[in-house]
């Protein structure tokens, strides 16, 4: 697929880069699914993106997430996520109109639990906690001002709930998979 589109897209002049440093503001959806999540959960938010270099850019981003925590025997720990992520990325073929990446950043995750069904073990609450985040895209320019991004990213955040669960002896694993599509728009 990623062949395909870099063939069939334009190729830029030597002398004209899609990828000139600049600062951009966006959007993005997400679908999001954690080992003990009850299915794919939407989430989304804001970003703000900046190409520090042809090869080099930062992403900070804002979101809202939502996630139901299940063991497979029924709903344990109903979670919402306000994430405030910096990633750091690194861009392949930045004179191209499609631009490989990796990320790799941290973010401050505000947790708010609330225990659902069956789980007595573990009390809810709020707390803020920090977590790592990793993964891979692709970032598409439609117009040298213009971007649309899909990446996947795996984020290692652990909830206390969570661990509280599975201490207890329930089948729950932390972290999540989230597959995000975004839209920047660049000055």
């Amino acid at each position: 697929m990623l062949a395909f589109l870099a063939v069939s897209l334009p190729a830029t002049g030597v002398s004209q880069s899609y990828s000139d440093p600049g600062l951009g503001l966006g959007a993005h959806a997400a679908l999001t699914e954690g080992p003990s999540a009850d299915g794919v959960s939407l989430a989304g938010g804001l970003q703000l993106r900046y190409r520090l270099t042809a090869s080099l850019g930062l992403e900070g981003r804002i979101a809202w997430r939502r996630e139901t925590v299940d063991d497979g025997e029924g709903p344990l720990l109903d979670l919402v996520e306000l994430p405030v992520t910096g990633t750091g990325q690194v861009f392949f073929f930045p004179r191209a109109r499609v631009q490989p990446f990796l990320l790799a950043g941290a973010g401050l995750h505000v947790v708010k639990t609330t225990p659902e069904g069956r789980n007595e073990t573990a009390g809810g609450g709020t707390e803020a906690l920090f977590a790592l985040h990793a993964g891979a895209g692709v970032d598409v320019r439609p117009t040298r001002t213009s971007s649309v991004h899909l990446d996947a990213r795996w984020v290692f955040l652990e909830p206390t709930a969570i661990d509280d669960l599975a201490r207890a002896g329930f089948d729950v694993q932390p972290g999540y998979l989230a597959i995000t599509l975004g839209v920047t728009f660049f000055r």
